[in-house]
């Protein structure tokens, strides 16, 4: 059984609301996508270039209720990537803001609109053979370069959003906000677990230092925040009293690691204001979530990612592949559950295959559990160097520049290791720091200074954009 199955349950209840006068029940959500119906050939693949609006919404859950196979991108694409993912999927309809309908217009013929959305049909028809499981394809790339796909199939996105429900109790009279993009896997997953209980999302595109985005969260009762590390940045900056109103129950994080700094004023907040607050882990892959930690252990196993959500296990194994039971000792995360998608994808022949990894996701974190077997995210596997014999975590070295009020980024050649920042430090400062903390002599390290990191949707350092910036790495 897929999502979105249980609409009619709660059809007078407020499913959608853009905070601005309109709002849609789970009934006339319905009588949208039937509209919708009408136009579409069934079984097809469609391309949904994606903002926060409700005509995006309408057309993620037509794509789901009516069993279409939908690829989800960013409207911030750039349009180069748009041809690219068009010209490798052919996918047969577009949804898109009538505003970029001009983009695939020689390509594409409009066939309907609706909430400032248009429907467009491709021109050429070319017969794709999707498989019976398929349902949604994300991006693992949030400047979209690579153009490759995590697959998930509806028991994959089904499975996690049930398990999500179940660890933070979501309930039908519960409300959230959509303040990262709807093609970002963890926004994704907050719409599904609201929509799928009988709750209410409000789409919002103002951020978080826009006044009308905290008009909007105030006005509409919102019961849950959820954020990435840059969100909560942000939060911390602005102040956390903004997010202190009656109808709140609690705060998610997800996307990366809190500064430890960051985590404890978050925590004293919550701790103040009766709010719980939950640490997350997830990937694309897994649908996207796959570890949280209980509130109540959040000041004493601070910083873990805590330990496998229902129907999904997680464990540790060393560089040959063999689990590691012993604590403290660091080897690569590894996800088994049914959340864990069915393959990757590049072009509309990877849509026919079966699900190539059997249920099991190779997370590419490094960490360790502790005694109790909670986990903790070290680094990435990727982000480990060589300099002169000495094995170098270049995530670690991050971290430890971090606590040092130093904001940096790190790639290597294995030759050297190249420290960009946006901020004009004195570089003979932060080169003698870094290296200290590293042992290495000053000679191993490169400042370059940048006008800003590139960064993905949900506002992590995108190192593969840094990387192609700087071609010599």
């Amino acid at each position: 059984m897929g999502l979105f199955r249980s609409f009619n349950k709660f059809k007078n209840n407020t499913a959608i609301t853009d905070g601005g006068g309109l709002s849609l029940s789970y009934k006339e959500v319905l009588i949208n996508t039937f509209n919708i119906k009408k136009k579409i050939r069934k079984r097809s693949l469609l391309l949904i270039i994606s903002e926060n609006s409700i005509g995006s919404l309408i057309a993620y859950i037509f794509c789901i209720i009516h069993n279409h196979v939908g690829i989800i991108i960013n409207a911030k694409t750039n349009k180069d990537n748009i041809f690219k993912v068009f010209k490798n999927y052919q996918p047969d309809y577009v949804f898109l803001p009538e505003k970029m309908q001009s983009i695939l217009k020689s390509k594409c013929i409009r066939k309907f609109n609706f909430f400032a959305y248009n429907l467009m049909k491709n021109k050429v028809y070319k017969k794709k053979k999707l498989h019976k499981d398929l349902s949604l394809l994300l991006s693992t790339s949030g400047s979209m370069g690579a153009i490759k796909f995590v697959k998930l199939s509806k028991s994959n996105l089904k499975n996690n959003t049930d398990s999500i429900i179940h660890y933070l109790k979501i309930n039908n009279k519960d409300s959230s906000m959509t303040n990262l993009p709807i093609s970002y896997s963890y926004m994704l997953s907050i719409i599904n677990t609201h929509l799928e209980i009988g709750a209410s999302i409000i789409v919002s595109k103002y951020s978080l230092i826009e006044k009308e985005f905290w008009q909007i969260f105030k006005n509409n009762k919102i019961t849950s925040f959820n954020g990435v590390p840059y969100t909560y940045e942000i939060l911390t900056k602005i102040g956390l009293k903004n997010i202190k109103i009656n109808s709140l129950r609690y705060l998610t994080h997800a996307g990366g690691k809190l500064e430890k700094n960051k985590l404890k004023e978050i925590l004293n907040f919550c701790k103040k204001n009766s709010l719980k607050f939950f640490s997350m882990y997830g990937q694309t892959e897994a649908s996207p979530r796959i570890s949280y930690l209980r509130p109540e252990l959040a000041e004493k196993k601070i910083g873990s990612i805590g330990k496998g959500i229902k129907g999904n296990k997680i464990y540790l194994i060393n560089k040959t592949g063999k689990k590691i039971n012993k604590s403290f000792q660091e080897g690569e995360i590894v996800c088994e559950g049914k959340n864990v998608f069915i393959g990757y994808s590049e072009n509309y022949k990877d849509l026919k295959k079966t699900n190539d990894v059997k249920y099991k996701l190779k997370t590419g974190d490094l960490g360790f559990m502790d005694q109790d077997g909670f986990f903790y995210i070290t680094s990435r596997v990727n982000k480990i160097a060589k300099i002169f014999g000495n094995r170098i975590d270049l995530g670690i070295l991050e971290n430890l520049m971090n606590q040092k009020k130093y904001e940096i980024a790190c790639l290597s050649d294995n030759k050297k290791i190249f420290v960009f920042t946006e901020k004009s430090y004195n570089k003979k400062n932060l080169i003698s720091i870094i290296s200290k903390l590293s042992n290495l002599n000053n000679s191993a390290f490169e400042v370059i200074k940048i006008k800003f990191f590139p960064r993905t949707p949900n506002n992590k350092i995108s190192y593969s954009d840094l990387k192609k910036k700087h071609a010599r790495l």
